[in-house]
């Protein structure tokens, strides 16, 4: 119930930092520095912040605090503030709404025992509202999308408040906070981490750098984000159902291959589906390995993506083509996560076989 408030608030808090930066600040004489300064805001900030929810989550539960939900509200006032003010402010409250809506996203899936279906869930409306919001700034709407969009937000929160009180999360019978028995040491569970960092920031560098020929139109490239969107919902779901090291086999294998040819539009759209299953993936794996660190969890693998941007900003480019680099992307993706996931003995809350 409390992920999919989330979710969609999540399209609409990303479409309106897109519609502020694209539309207003990339514009300004500074613009390429906002461009990286909200980024790092964003994403960078999202490991500090997490873990800071962490460290003082009892003390802030015995005030009175419900920390995802009031990061939430901070989030969506700072975002709307930021959109008019600074891309500083916009950063900040973006990442103050991710950390939010994720530990709330992660609490909910612990304990409803959906073993990491609502990771994707939460996660994936944001490249929705990224290319709706690019795509408004492109044709400069005016201040009054934000204000719309601003109204449709708080209207989702205020019903979010009234509906949060009759949500009671009771965990279910086969599923409970503590990690399963396993013989993972801690060197283990690090080797796993270290793995999924890797991955992440292989996905956001492919995801921006690999650039496809039929990908010249609006249509198109709204095919390929509802193409990245549902790659993203449906790898929780089948990690859920089929278990974390089959799924990341099928996926990225299949990715390898459809990267390959992904000049065909049909092809390429499949490659995108698969290779964006392993978001969930990570994610799932590394809040299990940290639990209950769920706040840290998140924020490192944000910080990842704010890694992989950097080459891109800085024009870094490798000798090899789009279709060379997204296959062999997928390919030491599988590795790593394969690797991964054998030396953290699959350590976590539940991983089916």
């Amino acid at each position: 119930m409390m992920c999919f408030f989330y979710s969609v608030l999540h399209m609409f808090v990303d479409g309106v930092c897109a519609y502020a930066m694209f539309g207003t600040y990339v514009l300004q004489e500074n613009g390429n520095f906002y461009l990286l300064l909200y980024n790092f805001c964003a994403f960078a900030l999202q490991m500090p912040i997490g873990a800071l929810f962490d460290i003082f989550a009892v003390k802030m539960k015995q005030a009175g605090w419900d920390i995802p939900f009031a990061a939430v509200a901070a989030g969506v006032l700072l975002t709307l503030t930021g959109a008019v003010t600074h891309p500083a402010v916009l950063g900040i409250g973006n990442a103050l709404f991710h950390v939010g809506g994720g530990l709330g996203t992660i609490r909910e899936d612990m304990l409803s025992g959906w073993h990491g279906r609502r990771l994707g869930v939460f996660v994936a409306p944001g490249a929705l509202g990224l290319f709706a919001g690019t795509w408004m700034a492109k044709y400069r709407l005016g201040t009054g999308v934000i204000a719309m969009a601003g109204s449709v937000m708080f209207c989702l929160y205020g019903v979010l408040f009234c509906v949060k009180k009759y949500v009671v999360l009771r965990p279910v019978k086969q599923f409970a906070y503590q990690r399963q028995k396993s013989a993972a040491s801690g060197s283990g569970r690090f080797c796993l981490a270290v793995c999924c960092f890797i991955v992440v920031i292989l996905r956001s560098y492919i995801g921006l750098a690999v650039a496809f020929p039929w990908k010249t139109t609006a249509l198109y490239g709204g095919a390929a984000v509802l193409a990245v969107t549902a790659g993203k919902v449906a790898g929780g779901f089948f990690a859920a159902r089929y278990g974390c090291p089959k799924t990341a086999l099928l996926s990225l294998a299949f990715a390898a291959a459809c990267y390959w040819y992904s000049p065909i539009c049909a092809v390429g759209l499949m490659a995108l589906f698969l290779f964006n299953m392993t978001m969930p993936m990570t994610l799932y794996l590394l809040v299990g390995a940290f639990h209950p660190m769920g706040g840290f969890a998140f924020g490192l693998l944000t910080f990842a993506l704010f890694l992989g941007y950097l080459p891109v900003y800085f024009g870094w480019k490798l000798c090899i083509g789009g279709t060379a680099i997204g296959c062999a992307g997928s390919i030491l993706s599988l590795l790593l996560l394969r690797f991964g996931m054998r030396k953290g003995g699959r350590d976590g809350f539940y991983f089916p076989d």
